[in-house]
């Protein structure tokens, strides 16, 4: 049953649904986002479905990712000039 009447009214309900939106987000099927953050897609995919709580060691794998996303990002819009 659906209780939302506006698409801004949808929150994010725990860091399953985070962990698919960013990878989504980023364009990347199980097996890329696996290869990124250094663990195996069946890993990714056991963890969207819910079989396997999200770690720390493996949020931190993500926060570093994300991390160095970020620094190649800003050398990029920054090494024309």
């Amino acid at each position: 049953m659906i209780t939302v009447d506006k698409l801004n009214e949808i929150e994010i309900e725990d860091d399953v649904e985070r962990l698919i939106i960013l990878r989504k987000r980023l364009n990347l099927s199980q097996y890329q986002f696996a290869q990124a953050v250094g663990v195996s897609s069946s890993y990714i995919g056991q963890v969207e479905r819910g079989k396997t709580l999200i770690t720390n060691k493996f949020r931190a794998r993500i926060n570093d990712f994300l991390k160095r996303e970020k620094e190649m990002y800003e050398k990029d819009i920054f090494s024309n000039f």
